[in-house]
C-alpha cells in the first residue's frame, strides 16, 4: 500500500430486521403448531366441561341449561384453540393458525359423534348439527385474531 492510497473500509454487513429473519411461516411450522394445540384444546375443553358439569349438577334443573352451555363451551374451547395455535405460532399467520385449528377440531368431533353416536345431536337435523360445527371456524379465527394482537407501546411522557 503506497502512503497516498486511503485504506478501504470494511464492507458493512446488512442488518436484518426481526421480520427478515424470523421468515414466512412454513406449512410445517404451522401444522405443528396446530397439531400440538389440538390436545391443549381438548383438555382445557374437558376442564371447563367438568367445571359446568358441576356447577350444573348442583343447579335444581340442570336439563333446563345443558343445551347452551355445552354450546357456549364448545366454541369458547374453539376460541381458546385458535388462541393456543396462534401463540405458539408466535403470533404469526393467525388466519392459518385459527383455520387449522378449527379444522382439526371438526375432525375431532366428527369423529367422536360417529364413535359415540346417541351424545351428539341426537335431537338436531342433520342441516343443524352441520351448522353448530360450521360455527367452530368463525370462533376459532376470532381467537386467533385476538392472540395475534400486540399491545401497543404508550409513549412516557416526563
Amino acid at each position: 500500500m503506497s502512503v497516498h492510497q486511503k485504506p478501504q473500509k470494511a464492507a458493512r454487513r446488512h442488518r436484518r430486521t426481526a421480520t427478515e429473519q424470523e421468515g414466512a411461516p412454513t406449512l410445517s411450522a404451522l401444522m405443528k403448531s396446530v397439531l400440538v394445540a389440538l390436545p391443549i384444546t381438548v383438555t382445557v375443553g374437558l376442564l371447563l366441561l367438568l367445571l359446568s358439569s358441576v356447577l350444573l349438577l348442583s343447579a335444581k334443573d340442570p336439563d333446563r341449561y345443558h343445551t347452551g352451555v355445552a354450546f357456549t363451551l364448545l366454541y369458547l374451547t374453539a376460541f381458546i384453540g385458535g388462541a393456543i395455535a396462534t401463540r405458539l405460532q408466535h403470533r404469526r399467520a393467525p388466519l392459518f393458525c385459527g383455520l387449522g385449528e378449527a379444522l382439526l377440531l371438526l375432525l375431532f368431533i366428527t369423529v367422536l359423534a360417529f364413535c359415540l353416536p346417541d351424545a351428539w345431536g341426537h335431537s338436531m337435523s342433520g342441516a343443524l348439527a352441520l351448522l353448530t360445527r360450521l360455527l367452530l371456524l368463525p370462533a376459532s379465527l376470532a381467537g386467533a385474531l385476538l392472540a395475534a394482537r400486540q399491545k401497543k407501546k404508550t409513549r412516557r411522557h416526563h
